[in-house]
């Protein structure tokens, strides 16, 4: 019944959602200037009732609370684009709306809409049933390297909430219980330029000491933990002149490992290449500086538990055939060409996270789910998920996700032991570890995009 009363809901106000996730993919706004984003989902939920606070020094963040009492339930949203991901909707080959400009090809506009709407429609159940439960949303900025969430942490902002509910737009089902460690930093180099023929004795090498440090980190990659990738990009070569010795080079490197105490001893060796290779080459290098940093994820099995079985209860996902025919279209250019499935109808639950949703699993208890909005074989962070994000298939997996949330804070609460039990295990998982000690981001740092 209860799950009956949520699907009606959601079929009731869907449209609300809807509309906004439109919106909002239509203006597509890099970490930390999401300001038409933020407005039009601000809007939206004081619109609806909610009472909407903000954040120091964070202006596209917001949270949004409704409801009276215990327990207090978060829900994680997003509104973020991507660069250089650009797209005209429902094209099934490559044609941005502008060249170079940024699209939602990590579907956030769903994400956050979503959120939005799983949100409205737990408050509505709650008042038709007179019973007691705080709603929070929050509005969340920077998902894509900005880690928004961090900073929100540092504020309070999930001080006094029990548990969080989360969901992801994908190509199938899936339950997060696993997330590396990532951060992102820039290390520059510091030469002397000089004439490369007529005095090359007087030229010291930032571009040769980066190549350095960049083959030292080729030797160490037999030496790491099997689940430890190092990635990086040279953003500054020093100059186009092959005559001049390049007196300016950098490079940003990304560094992933199991758990923050890895990823830790990784950024000590990281550094000790650096100074290797500006002792080499006779330069100096600056850095490392942190661009941004996402912890582990911390895992829940009892929140876990209760989403499993929500979403076991609702598949496979339904499409018209008009859908059908749309999906087929984006699943002939996918990667599982020819393989004549819509869709992955079974529940991974062996595909990590990168994200700071993670962080936010630290200080509470966080369930994190996938559910499908685009055809099977599409690419995250591609211009194929940007295409579909206006689809009414796109939109059928919002709701769908908006009703699989509202449904797992129902059953949390409709059993307030599994609330206290999720607590206990967080407590357990986390091993004596708190978030302040682990966290790379230091407390007084403000918000920064970082493209």
């Amino acid at each position: 019944m209860m799950r009956k009363e949520i699907a009606q809901l959601s079929e009731q106000y869907k449209g609300i959602f809807e509309e906004c996730a439109n919106q909002i993919w239509s203006t597509p706004e890099l970490n930390f200037t999401e300001h038409k984003s933020h407005e039009a989902a601000k809007k939206c939920m004081e619109d609806l009732g909610f009472k909407v606070s903000m954040l120091p020094d964070m202006d596209t963040a917001f949270i949004a609370t409704a409801g009276h009492g215990s327990p207090v339930i978060g829900i994680l949203g997003e509104l973020d684009a991507l660069p250089g991901l650009s797209q005209k909707a429902d094209c099934d080959h490559l044609d941005p709306v502008e060249s170079g400009a940024p699209g939602h090809g990590c579907g956030h506009n769903l994400l956050g809409c979503g959120g939005m709407e799983c949100a409205y429609i737990l408050w509505k159940y709650l008042e038709e049933n007179n019973m007691e439960g705080t709603i929070k949303y929050f509005s969340c900025p920077a998902e894509e390297g900005g880690v928004g969430k961090v900073y929100m942490i540092h504020r309070g902002a999930f001080d006094d909430v029990d548990f969080c509910v989360n969901w992801h737009p994908g190509a199938g089902f899936g339950i997060t219980h696993d997330g590396k460690s990532i951060a992102i930093q820039n290390y520059r180099f510091h030469g002397i330029a000089s004439h490369a023929a007529g005095m090359p004795e007087m030229g010291r090498s930032a571009l040769d000491a980066l190549e350095l440090f960049n083959i030292g980190i080729q030797f160490i990659r037999e030496h790491m933990t099997k689940d430890t990738y190092i990635h990086y990009a040279i953003t500054n070569t020093g100059g186009f002149a092959a005559n001049v010795v390049q007196a300016y080079a950098e490079g940003q490197y990304v560094v992933r490992a199991k758990d923050n105490t890895e990823l830790k001893k990784m950024l000590v060796r990281l550094d000790k290449i650096a100074k290797g290779a500006a002792m080499m080459t006779e330069t100096t290098v600056e850095g490392p500086e942190l661009v941004s940093a996402f912890s582990s994820f911390i895992d829940n099995t009892v929140l876990a538990d209760v989403a499993r079985e929500n979403i076991k209860a609702c598949m496979p996902m339904e499409y018209t055939e008009e859908e059908k025919a749309y999906l087929e279209k984006f699943i002939a250019i996918g990667s599982k060409a020819g393989s004549g499935e819509l869709l992955d109808n079974e529940i991974h639950e062996d595909q990590p996270t990168s994200s700071d949703v993670a962080d936010v699993s630290w200080v509470v208890p966080t369930s994190m789910i996938t559910v499908p909005t685009w055809a099977f074989g599409t690419a995250a962070h591609s211009w194929a998920a940007t295409a579909q994000g206006k689809s009414s298939a796109a939109h059928k997996g919002m709701n769908l996700a908006a009703q699989l949330m509202a449904n797992i804070a129902l059953d949390m609460m409709a059993k307030p032991e599994l609330i206290e039990a999720a607590k206990e295990e967080h407590k357990k998982n986390l091993r004596g570890r708190t978030y302040a000690e682990e966290c790379l981001i230091d407390k007084d740092r403000k918000p920064v995009p970082i493209f």
